[in-house]
């Protein structure tokens, strides 16, 4: 379900949710932007484990399917990924500068559902749009995408 970003006809792996890294959320360390998300979902110690110990890719993907949600997930489930990318690409100065490098051409992708092909693609960009603080342009385009966030979570609640 997860895969890179395109950005003018190539794959970029650094946008990758799956893609193995490490970094550290709340004292926690995690072995990838899925592995963090699909632990922000769960609502005892026991089941955050399990997807912990899971690994970084489909395997923490498919331990998360099988617990219980928290009762606001709907609502917070594209901030907990945006929290886990931002964490992986300001805890991984190789990633954070692979995606600076990109430019200002969209992050398309498309080996998701359609929710999170639109989803991921926003936060990439909004990411990368704040790690590179390259003027008023990036902060409108922070500050839009950032209320759209705002919008999705309260229509949710």
């Amino acid at each position: 379900m997860g895969g890179p970003g395109v950005i003018d006809g190539k794959e970029h792996n650094e946008t990758d949710n799956f893609l193995p890294c490490e970094f550290v959320i709340d004292g926690i360390k995690y072995s990838s932007a899925e592995n963090y998300f699909q632990c922000a979902k769960t609502t005892n110690s026991e089941d955050r484990e399990k997807i912990l110990n899971s690994g970084p890719g489909d395997e923490c993907r498919l331990a998360g399917q099988t617990v219980q949600l928290r009762p606001d997930w709907e609502a917070e489930k594209v901030n907990e990924m945006y929290k886990g990318n931002l964490a992986k690409f300001q805890q991984n100065s190789d990633l954070k500068e692979a995606l600076i490098q990109t430019g200002d051409s969209p992050i398309t992708f498309t080996e998701s559902t359609p929710f999170w092909n639109h989803w991921n693609s926003l936060i990439m960009q909004r990411i990368r749009a704040e790690l590179r603080q390259n003027g008023d342009q990036d902060l409108k385009y922070v500050e839009e995408i950032r209320q759209a966030m705002e919008k999705y979570s309260q229509e949710n609640r």
